[in-house]
């Protein structure tokens, strides 16, 4: 019989329009591969870009976005391959959240130069779900 997973939610705070306004927002979090890591997020810096990004001075942004992008937090659950983590370990997460993998910079550990780079929210995962950022409780993420 096949494994299921259980629907998580998590509550963050939310722009929903360009006003600059954050308010609660419930969401869920994207399933978690192999390769990914589950954690509750202790804490998350404000930068200068999730206010760019909330208020959409770029012109890119997408609601409703939970903004944040220099998390830490604890594993709280791991994926089957995961080597770099264990449960109970205290981590960070940045603006990147995911890349291809298999291009020329990905092969030299050089992510932020991956043409399918995925930012850590106001983006998409592979699986068609946005991202999310760390102005929340919880966040799933690769573990590189």
């Amino acid at each position: 019989m096949g494994k299921v997973e259980v629907e998580r939610k998590t509550t963050g705070w939310a722009a929903r329009d360009p006003s600059g306004l954050l308010s609660p927002y419930t969401y869920t979090l994207r399933e978690k591969g192999p390769e990914d890591v589950h954690i509750r997020i202790i804490c998350c810096g404000i930068c200068h870009t999730d206010l760019h990004h909330t208020k959409n001075d770029l012109g890119t942004s997408n609601y409703p976005m939970v903004p944040g992008h220099e998390v830490v937090g604890e594993v709280v659950e791991v994926g089957s391959g995961v080597s770099k983590f264990t449960v109970g370990d205290i981590v960070g997460v940045g603006c990147l959240v995911g890349c291809c993998g298999n291009c020329s910079p990905c092969e030299r550990d050089l992510e932020q130069y991956c043409p399918k780079k995925i930012w850590s929210y106001n983006d998409v995962y592979i699986d068609g779900q946005p991202t999310q950022g760390g102005f929340a409780k919880a966040t799933v993420v690769h573990q590189k």
